[in-house]
């Protein structure tokens, strides 16, 4: 098996537009960023992404003990598109952060949140159904219970919570961009009827 190839290595930098006039940018054309992405030079890395734990002993192998540093240790920013209002998600070091074309160095060990999912999602044109309540890491336990929740370890984003409550087996929004968090390796909360939840883990 050849080596696989690292998104930092063998390639040019994009030149960067202002901090202030690219978050403009994202603010006022949600629907027109993957247009942008996929001539900016993206592309799917796919790079070091962690195998996906099964239940609690491979969580802690893979990611550390609940509320490690390493759970909170990446953030993005992701705009919402029916109000606009940017959420600054935190999640794990191996998840995300590292350097690629449209993703500064962070200190991550991936590619897969950041860039790959996020990046597929604004190409295809799905970032209009990506709406507001988006959350990551939280140090908590699964309402109601002792049992941390997959927030704790930073592998579940939550998105259009405003939209997909807890508690409900269908979905209206999220339903058309999951397939591309599967693809990534993360399990819909859809199959436990809350459908704004995404986890990097099965059998949790």
């Amino acid at each position: 098996m050849g080596s696989v190839a690292r998104p930092d290595r063998g390639r040019r930098r994009p030149h960067r537009l202002p901090l202030a006039v690219l978050g403009s940018l994202l603010a006022l054309a949600p629907l027109g960023i993957g247009w942008h992405w996929q001539k900016m030079g993206w592309r799917d890395w796919h790079y070091n992404y962690p195998a996906t734990p099964t239940g609690y002993a491979q969580i802690v192998n893979r990611f550390g003990e609940p509320c490690n540093e390493n759970a909170y240790a990446i953030w993005m920013d992701w705009v919402a598109s029916d109000n606009g209002k940017t959420y600054r998600i935190r999640f794990h070091r191996k998840l995300g952060g590292y350097p690629t074309e449209m993703v500064r160095n962070k200190g991550g060990r991936s590619t897969n949140l950041d860039n790959d999912v996020y990046g597929h999602i604004q190409n295809a044109h799905l970032g209009q159904y990506t709406k507001s309540g988006i959350w990551g890491y939280l140090c908590r336990y699964i309402a109601g219970t002792t049992t941390w929740s997959t927030h704790a370890w930073g592998i579940a984003v939550d998105i259009s919570a405003s939209y997909e409550p807890m508690g409900s087996c269908s979905s209206t929004t999220n339903k058309h961009f999951a397939y591309i968090f599967k693809d990534h390796g993360w399990r819909w909360g859809l199959e436990f009827c809350d459908p704004m939840h995404f986890q990097y883990a099965y059998g949790y």
